[in-house]
């Protein structure tokens, strides 16, 4: 594209080619492989269930310190019981992408 008089022109030739050369990408990985996928899972997966740890502790305090106010401990109540909702989610979607990989995807 190219602008003559405010107004925009195309060019005949618009198509830009990127090499890995041109990003110095070289020996750099082009695709995932079976295991590295099952790798990135676990990966997140543990991340996932390590903050859903953190936010059932930061509930229980929630619920020390509330002192028995209503909307405290509500709230402390609902920390926890959408954090193991949420670990129990995550547990699911390892136990089924577990056996997919394992079972399906050979």
């Amino acid at each position: 594209m190219y602008i003559n008089n405010n107004k925009i022109l195309a060019a005949d030739n618009t198509q830009i080619k990127i090499s890995q050369n041109d990003l110095n990408l070289n020996g750099a990985p082009t695709g995932l492989g079976n295991g590295d996928v099952a790798a990135l899972l676990n990966a997140v997966y543990i991340v996932a269930g390590i903050v859903a740890v953190i936010a059932i502790v930061v509930g229980g305090v929630r619920y020390v310190v509330s002192n028995g106010d209503a909307a405290g401990v509500k709230a402390a109540k609902n920390t926890i019981m959408y954090a193991v909702a949420g670990l129990i989610v995550v547990i699911a979607a390892a136990a089924i992408t577990d056996f997919v990989i394992k079972n399906v995807a050979k």
